[in-house]
């Protein structure tokens, strides 16, 4: 049996047959003329507590509200939001940004999504010598003030003091290149940048416990000494005498396992020198700005 048979039935057994005739989809119902107001009350009650209950429950899916979908930034965005930084209006950087957020693109994203990986695309061209240094100084130096303008950072006075970095290898690593490249961006970035590339883990622990760090940087080659990683970065958080201090990390280890900066304690990963600063950043805007 059908809908309309299943309403025709239920229709006429509350009697609502007479003289008059109702149709609701393909089926006439009667109903006496003297009673014709009656039986319409009684004819709308029926198809409110009946048949449209009846309908929603065999077409559940058709009537189903999706759930809501959260935005998020693509490939588009990130070459989009790279030409715009640069070009030669600043100001437009901001208006881009704000669709993004009134298109639904959480604070968390906008950094995850869109200007951590502009500003490593940023590096990415600058390596293949499709950018030169300037130009992409220029264009993180913009993505920095983008992270200053959505975590309100202008109302600390004592902002650009606090940046201030320590950048080192994971103690047994002999690599350190990586190091000499992360440390040119965030100088050029405005960070007051403290490095040294063979320091043990008692002399990092020392370092931070002695001087003011807003970020402590970590590069790792191979997972050889992640273990050794792993219990710096738990001494550094004991020993630092800014207890808030962020952990950043890097090198080829992570860029082929993003899974271990978990498992080392860390806050988060840059994959090159712009993308750095841009961490960098954000570390210290999480650990100054207000909620938001």
């Amino acid at each position: 049996m059908d809908v309309s048979d299943e309403s025709n039935d239920m229709l006429t057994n509350n009697g609502l047959a007479g003289d008059a005739e109702f149709r609701v989809d393909h089926a006439t119902f009667s109903v006496a003329v003297e009673d014709i107001e009656e039986r319409t009350t009684k004819l709308v009650d029926v198809v409110a507590k009946s048949v449209i209950p009846e309908l929603l429950a065999k077409f559940e899916t058709t009537f189903a509200v999706p759930d809501p979908i959260e935005a998020h930034a693509g490939e588009v965005e990130i070459l989009r939001l790279a030409e715009i930084v640069l070009g030669p209006d600043d100001g437009e950087t901001i208006s881009y940004l704000e669709s993004l957020r009134e298109r639904g693109l959480s604070l968390d994203l906008l950094h995850q999504e869109l200007l951590e990986p502009t500003a490593r695309h940023l590096g990415e061209l600058w390596t293949q010598d499709m950018l030169d240094f300037l130009d992409v100084t220029i264009g993180v130096a913009r993505l920095q003030r983008m992270v200053h303008y959505f975590a309100r950072l202008d109302q600390i006075p004592p902002y650009d003091e606090m940046r201030r970095v320590l950048v080192v290898q994971t103690p047994g690593e002999m690599h350190s290149f990586g190091i000499t490249m992360i440390r040119r961006f965030l100088t050029a970035g405005g960070w007051n940048v403290f490095t040294d590339a063979h320091m043990t883990a008692e002399q990092i622990g020392e370092a931070v416990s002695r001087e003011w760090f807003s970020v402590a940087g970590f590069s790792l080659a191979g997972e050889t000494h992640i273990e050794q990683l792993a219990d710096v970065i738990a001494h550094v958080r004991k020993a630092s005498r800014n207890p808030k201090i962020g952990i950043m990390v890097g090198g080829p280890a992570f860029a082929a396992d993003p899974g271990l900066v978990a498992r080392v304690g860390a806050d988060g990963m840059a994959a090159n020198g712009p993308t750095a600063v841009i961490l960098a950043k954000k570390l210290l805007a999480a650990s100054l700005s207000p909620a938001i």
